[in-house]
């Protein structure tokens, strides 16, 4: 036999021995895994792992699913198993969050002489609602605009708190955040405790579910606190469609003048509260209730320039028209 002849022979054998070599390995690979695999998976449910998928390569395990506390309780879990080189988690993307729960939003904002509103509310009504009154009863410039999104849900302050915006316009540097998360946090300053007391005790009422997180301060000016007090806390109520003070009103006026008569730089405005369902004839009556509001201050010794008045129109449908707080005579000090 030619040495050309053996080389071939011994090359064929050499092939021969490496392929039964391979495939024995490979299936024996192969076992192991099957093997390992059944162990594991055993283990993984006697530890209450369903949610692991456990996957062998050879001796190599690739885990997935379930969440990170899981898999990483698996991971030891199977690299404990006797035979298992390693395990490796798998990432298979994050699962799909649930969306959060919308709700709506708000945010007024004093800047310079104007308000800037923002937020979210589910519908053009209630954007359009809002907006009339901010810029109503503010009075001032209004910018930024509410965003619609029919997928947030309604909630009771959007059509009650409007009616308060009449009674905050006196807390300076305001800002009023409803950002969705069940708080209401209102900022500002304004002259008296009593002032900032009856603000937050109204804004609370018009905006149930809510807490109501208060950062507004007090700061008099040149006011005492007791003379802020009375100014910020002063509020007449009168007859449904009756302008006429009567004894309690005058008795409150008398109160007014001496706190201005005993503060000469100090100027408040009058405004007066009208109700619902015909807001031009509640704006005649208020009209009529500011200017007697006036008139008696005046009387009293007080310089007219120090005394402007206005009125609040609501358009509320929450309240019955007759109800007492759209038959008021409020102030608020414009400058101390």
């Amino acid at each position: 036999m030619s040495e050309k002849r053996l080389k071939s022979i011994a090359a064929l054998v050499g092939v021969a021995l490496l392929t039964a070599v391979t495939l024995g390995a490979l299936l024996g690979s192969r076992a192991a895994a099957g093997d390992l695999q059944t162990e594991a998976e055993r283990a993984l449910a006697s530890a209450h792992l369903d949610g692991v998928t456990v996957t062998f390569h050879g001796r190599e395990a690739e885990l997935s699913g379930s969440d990170a506390d899981q898999l990483g309780k698996a991971r030891r879990i199977v690299e404990g198993i006797d035979g298992v080189r390693w395990a490796d988690v798998v990432q298979t993307g994050n699962p799909t969050p649930e969306p959060p729960a919308t709700t709506p939003t708000l945010n007024l904002r004093r800047t310079g002489n104007g308000i800037t509103i923002e937020g979210t509310v589910p519908d053009a009504d209630a954007a359009a609602g809002i907006k009339a009154r901010v810029a109503e009863d503010f009075a001032v410039p209004v910018t930024g605009d509410l965003m619609i999104n029919p997928v947030v849900g309604g909630a009771a302050w959007i059509a009650q708190l409007p009616d308060v915006f009449g009674d905050i316009v006196g807390v300076k540097d305001l800002g009023l955040a409803i950002d969705g998360t069940g708080t209401l946090e209102l900022s500002g300053s304004i002259e008296s405790r009593a002032g900032a007391d009856d603000v937050l005790r109204l804004v609370a009422h018009a905006a149930p579910g809510l807490d109501v997180v208060d950062h507004v301060v007090v700061r008099p000016g040149t006011l005492s606190e007791a003379d802020a007090a009375v100014l910020n806390s002063a509020t007449l109520y009168f007859a449904s469609g009756s302008s006429n003070l009567g004894v309690s009103g005058r008795r409150v006026l008398d109160s007014v003048a001496e706190v201005l008569n005993r503060n000469p730089g100090v100027e408040v405005q009058a405004g007066a509260h009208a109700g619902p369902h015909d807001p031009a004839a509640g704006e005649v009556v208020g009209l009529a209730r500011v200017a007697a509001v006036k008139a008696y201050l005046v009387r009293a010794g007080v310089d007219p320039q120090r005394l402007s008045t206005r009125t609040f129109a609501s358009d509320s449908r929450t309240v019955s028209a007759s109800a007492q707080q759209f038959r008021r005579v409020d102030f608020v000090v414009t400058s101390a």
